[in-house]
């Protein structure tokens, strides 16, 4: 354990330049102490070690005091002497001028021995390393690590709460001395616990700290996966349907995913659904203009699926109830499992649908009657105007309902800048036209003066 530096701290565990060499008696009061503990005299072989630690510690020889340090620790925990382990623990790491790679090696053998344990002499262990580490940047990701046990043992109590609790607060995104993979799985699992805590702020705060384009290399995917299926718990808390099919198009394009048929299909119907469910805007048609075009093959293969996608693409009213509407309400994304509130999404897709059919009829129509309108689309006149309103306050569709007439206008009306601009773009193109006439009688009247002129020549 001592002889080698934790390769993940580099300059972060350097400590003064040795003055002198103690490894030969480090070796020999080493040996005199495994002879006194199997004598059972523990207290004197530590006494001998303590005194040579100091001068150790004094010129600076970092790999001989921990070795000293290390021996003192194992000594108690062979004879099973946890008070004093405890005790000299902490105090070694409060010596004047203590070294960090002996702090960082005593850390080491000592949370080594803790999977070991029973969970009282575990927690006992864990509260007096936090002590130790708590303050010293070269252990920063001991600590981490040391939280994380903790939390895990809270949560196997059931205590989810306090277990996010714990997790959250260790700032681990700053800690430079963590490889990136162990970084990502621990923000991660901060994910995981404030997920299952339901505390969706505290979800979107955390899932700032992790870079997308991290997860774009292949030996991230299995994280990639994993970040994208919170995010979408998260998308789905916050009815945000768009960013959840753009989730799912992230898992779709997964090299992992593409490999397993079963799996890209999951994640390409889950896409297409939501991105019909999702607010009627240029990104979500753009979207859907892509996902029919650019993944046909795939569409091909699901065509239930790529008959819905199909369906909000074409300026014609659709139908209600669907054709395929039992195998449509039979994906997972309009089941309680995996994500809750599948009834509400499945109302959401008919108010789509008959947002998408509105949209289709202002396109066709300056003004139609309240009463066609809703045999059109098979909606009560209260539920028409619920609807359209929506699309008006959204300003996708301009209109306006005259209830005593019983009629509804579409189109947006022009303001008097609008007019004096169409005014002016007017009367910009017959100047043109005027212009380019003028051009063309001109060049005609040279060509018939120059047809003259030859003609009296000859």
């Amino acid at each position: 354990m001592a002889e080698d530096l934790n390769p993940v701290l580099g300059n972060l565990a350097k400590d003064p330049k040795a003055t002198e060499d103690f490894s030969k008696e480090v070796e020999e009061v080493i040996a005199r102490a495994d002879g006194m503990k199997d004598a059972g005299r523990v207290e004197e072989a530590v006494e001998d070690m303590l005194a040579l630690e100091k001068k150790c510690r004094q010129s600076c020889d970092g790999r001989s005091t921990s070795k000293l340090l290390c021996k003192i620790c194992q000594l108690y925990y062979d004879v099973k002497e946890w008070s004093k382990l405890k005790e000299n623990i902490v105090l070694l790491s409060k010596k004047r001028g203590q070294l960090k790679r002996a702090i960082t090696d005593m850390v080491h053998l000592v949370m080594g021995w803790l999977d070991a344990l029973d969970k009282e002499r575990r927690l006992e262990l864990i509260a007096t390393l936090n002590e130790v580490t708590e303050g010293k940047i070269f252990v920063e990701v001991e600590k981490a690590r040391l939280t994380k046990m903790l939390a895990v043992m809270k949560e196997e109590e059931g205590n989810i709460e306090e277990a996010a609790n714990l997790l959250q607060e260790v700032q681990v995104e700053s800690f430079g001395a963590m490889e990136r993979r162990e970084k990502t799985e621990y923000i991660l699992n901060q994910m995981r616990l404030v997920l299952l805590k339901k505390d969706f702020v505290r979800t979107q705060i955390i899932s700032k700290k992790l870079n997308p384009k991290l997860l774009e290399t292949e030996d991230f995917q299995d994280l990639k996966i994993q970040y994208y299926q919170y995010m979408i718990k998260y998308w789905l808390h916050e009815k945000k349907y768009l960013d959840a099919s753009k989730a799912y198009l992230s898992i779709f394009r997964t090299s992992s995913v593409q490999a397993d048929e079963a799996k890209w299909k999951d994640a390409l119907t889950a896409h297409a659904l939501y991105l019909t469910l999702a607010q009627y805007d240029n990104e979500q048609e753009d979207m859907l203009h892509k996902v029919d075009t650019m993944e046909a093959k795939k569409l091909d293969k699901v065509p239930v699926f790529q008959d819905l996608v199909k369906l909000f693409l074409r300026k014609e009213i659709a139908a209600w109830p669907l054709a395929n509407e039992a195998e449509i309400k039979s994906h997972p994304v309009f089941q309680e499992e995996p994500h809750e509130g599948g009834a509400s999404r499945w109302d959401m897709l008919k108010k789509r649908i008959v947002q998408h059919n509105i949209t289709v009829v202002s396109g066709y129509y300056e003004q139609v009657h309240t009463k066609r309108l809703c045999e059109l689309l098979s909606l009560s006149d209260k539920e028409l105007e619920t609807e359209l309103s929506e699309l008006v306050c959204s300003k996708f569709v301009f209109a306006k309902i005259d209830r005593p007439a019983g009629t509804i206008k579409f189109g947006k009306k022009e303001t008097y800048t609008d007019r004096l601009n169409d005014w002016s773009s007017s009367i910009t193109k017959m100047l043109d036209l005027v212009e380019n006439t003028c051009h063309l009688i001109q060049k005609e009247q040279m060509v018939q003066a120059a047809r003259a002129k030859l003609k009296a020549k000859k």
